[in-house]
């Protein structure tokens, strides 16, 4: 587009030339050497007038590489034979005048832009005007506007291969990460049920050769506890596959968040005196407003965070469960006065199978209950997070907006 605009105008510019050189001639008036070096040197021309068959006594005012004389006389061959269009011929009409325009080359490759005219005199005679344009300016033009154009285009290219390779590795960081998230989780449900049903087979084949009915109960009641861990554990992964499927049931409702927090006070109150911890409830003297919500699915949550802080509390330990309201938030919280846990682990215990403590013996925790605390308050647009507690210990929160 810029170099068909640049030829466009250098066509004009020419055209006008001619024009102008033609009106000088058809007025009558004296053409002066001066008139005409100013043209040349002004606008790249070589011009070259005949009266009658007789050249003006003009030796140009443009310096070329080639003589004028051979470039005039190749433009009007030029003209002759690839136009027809013989410039020592008179005029067949005494009033229009003739022309044409053509490109040519001179001995060194250089472009002009050839014009032939032929135009009758006011005094009877005729006169003709072979007229080049030297193009070797705009050639140059062209030249570095193709430079000009290939470093932008190059840079624009190079630029946009550069946002593109980022923008590409950020969108892929995200599928990356699920997928080696799904695979981490296949992989640690592989090992989880492995061991139950591990033990299970052992416990099986011992109780077939046990020869004494207490031998017998005491792997009887093995399978049993195994049984419920990986009845728990399937039931757990059922619960996190429904969540990222999107098929989760969810029965919203007015949920009475003190009917909530005092029934799973007393579900677990006999469970933290088993193991010697003392379980407080702290409510505020005020009810506390209802929420929108699952009461089975946000029980289930509390459940999660409880059974968390009761296993990982040392016998002797305190924990807290409550609830506070401010402005523009409303919390529910448990406490406990254990280890607690290191502030580097504070986002990865929402992960699914991680535990702080992997090397530890015991198996009653999968390392899924926080994931699925997480998912349900998740699903009722809520937050979860972990503090420590003042003193030692950890602090967990659901909070509503």
């Amino acid at each position: 587009m810029s170099e068909t605009q640049l030829k466009n105008q250098s066509s004009i510019t020419f055209r006008n030339n001619i024009n102008s050189i033609v009106y000088k001639l058809q007025s009558g008036r004296v053409i002066d050497n001066t008139w005409l070096s100013q043209m040349e040197s002004g606008n790249m021309l070589i011009i070259h007038i005949e009266d009658n068959r007789k050249p003006l006594l003009f030796r140009g005012a443009l310096k070329t590489g080639v003589e004028r004389e051979l470039l005039v006389e190749k433009a009007q061959k030029v003209a002759f034979e690839k136009h027809n269009f013989d410039i020592k011929l008179p005029p067949r009409s005494s009033i229009d005048v003739s022309s044409i325009t053509f490109e040519i080359s001179g001995e060194d490759n250089e472009p002009y832009q050839a014009a032939a005219v032929i135009l009758p005199s006011s005094a009877g005679g005729w006169q003709s005007l072979t007229l080049l344009m030297d193009l070797s300016m705009q050639k140059s033009d062209m030249l570095q506007s193709r430079i000009k154009f290939f470093f932008a285009i190059t840079v624009v290219m190079a630029s946009l291969s550069v946002f593109g390779w980022q923008f590409a590795g950020k969108a892929i960081q995200p599928i990356e990460a699920s997928r080696r998230q799904q695979t981490e989780f296949v992989a640690a449900a592989s090992h989880e049920l492995r061991s139950p049903l591990t033990v299970l087979g052992v416990s099986a084949s011992a109780f077939e050769i046990s020869e004494t009915e207490n031998e017998k109960r005491r792997f009887l009641n093995t399978i049993k506890n195994e049984c419920k861990r990986m009845s728990r554990l399937v039931d757990d992964l059922l619960l996190l596959a429904s969540a990222d499927a999107g098929t989760w049931s969810f029965r919203a409702g007015e949920v009475e968040p003190d009917t909530l927090i005092i029934n799973t006070y007393e579900a677990y109150e006999e469970i933290a005196k088993a193991k010697n911890q003392s379980l407080i409830l702290d409510l505020p003297d005020e009810s506390l407003p209802a929420i929108k919500g699952d009461f089975q699915r946000l029980s289930q949550a509390l459940c999660c965070l409880l059974d968390n802080a009761v296993f990982y509390t040392e016998p002797g330990g305190k924990i807290i469960l409550g609830a506070c309201k401010t402005k523009r938030t409303f919390l529910i919280y448990v406490a406990d006065n254990g280890k607690g846990i290191p502030d580097e682990y504070k986002e990865k215990v929402f992960e699914r199978f991680y535990r702080t403590d992997s090397s530890r013996s015991k198996k009653e925790h999968y390392g899924l209950g926080l994931s699925v605390a997480k998912e349900i308050i998740s699903l009722h647009r809520g937050k979860i997070y972990v503090k420590d507690t003042k003193g030692g210990g950890s602090t967990f929160f659901i909070e509503f907006t």
